[in-house]
C-alpha cells in the first residue's frame, strides 16, 4: 500500500524542522552503518538499520532503548520521519512502523542524496531567503517571477512586486518585452528571483534560465508557501 500524501515529506518541510532548536520529530536515518561512515548523514539524525527498525524501536525495552541512544523511547503516536539513500528502505521502514500500529511515521522521499544535491555550496549561492526577499523588493533593478499557473495565482495570491514571466524571456523582443510589463527586459546580469508553490517549479526554471546564459538567477526556495506562513505569523 502507497504512502499517503500527508505523510511524506519534502526537502524544504525537513530543512524547517532541522533549522528548530527543538524539533517536532525523531528523525532516523536506515542505512547500513558503514554507509553512513562513508558518506555522511543529515544532522540530528540516528541510525537504525532498516533491518532492525521493529526490534529496536518496538521491541526493545525503554530502559535499554534509552541508555542505547539517548532518548526517550518513541510511544504509538510519537512523530518520527524516516530516511535512507533515495527513499525505498526508508519507506519499507515507515510501512513496518504503521504495521505495528504506530501513527505519526514520515517518510522523506528524496533521502541522503537528495539532501546532499541540495546542499551543495554552488548551489546555496543562489538560493534566497525570505529576509533577503524582503530587501529584494525594496530594489528597483530586481525582477521577481512567479512561474505559477494562472489559476494558482487567482486562487491564492502572489507575492507583491513579482511578474507572471517565463517564455518571455526567451521569445519577447526588448521592445516587446517593456511594453507588455512596463520595464526594461533583463540582461543577462540582471538579479532575477523565481518562485513558485513550494520552490520546485521555480528551481526547475532557475536552470533553465541558467543554461540561457543569465548569470543573476536565484530562487525562493520557501515560494508561495513560506511567504504566506512567514506573513500570517506577523498578524498574530
Amino acid at each position: 500500500m502507497a504512502i499517503k500524501e500527508k505523510f511524506i515529506i519534502y526537502y524544504l518541510d525537513l530543512l524547517r524542522e532541522l533549522e528548530k532548536e527543538k524539533p517536532d520529530f525523531l528523525f532516523f536515518d536506515v542505512r547500513e552503518p558503514e554507509e553512513i561512515e562513508c558518506y555522511g548523514q543529515i544532522s540530528k539524525t540516528i541510525n537504525i538499520r532498516e533491518d532492525d527498525v521493529v526490534n529496536e524501536l518496538v521491541n526493545l525495552e525503554d530502559e535499554n532503548f534509552q541508555k542505547k541512544y539517548g532518548i526517550p523511547k518513541p510511544d504509538q503516536h510519537t512523530k518520527m520521519i524516516f530516511s535512507c539513500y533515495s527513499g525505498k528502505r526508508a519507506e519499507n521502514a515507515v510501512k513496518k512502523m504503521n504495521e505495528k500500529g504506530y501513527t505519526q511515521v514520515y517518510l522523506y522521499r528524496g533521502g541522503f542524496k537528495e539532501w546532499h544535491d541540495k546542499q551543495n555550496p554552488e548551489r546555496q549561492t543562489f538560493i534566497i531567503k525570505y529576509d533577503q526577499l524582503l530587501e529584494d523588493q525594496k530594489k528597483s533593478d530586481v525582477l521577481i517571477v512567479d512561474v505559477r499557473e494562472p489559476e494558482e495565482l487567482a486562487e491564492t495570491g502572489k507575492i507583491p512586486k513579482t511578474s507572471d514571466v517565463v517564455k518571455e524571456f526567451k521569445e519577447l523582443s526588448e521592445e516587446d518585452f517593456e511594453e507588455k510589463y512596463s520595464k526594461p527586459k533583463p540582461t543577462e546580469d540582471t538579479k532575477i528571483i523565481f518562485s513558485c508553490r513550494s520552490g520546485i517549479r521555480s528551481e526547475r526554471v532557475q536552470k533553465q534560465m541558467q543554461e540561457l546564459g543569465y548569470k543573476q538567477v536565484f530562487n525562493f526556495e520557501g515560494g508561495w508557501e513560506e511567504w504566506k506562513r512567514r506573513e500570517e505569523k506577523k498578524k498574530k
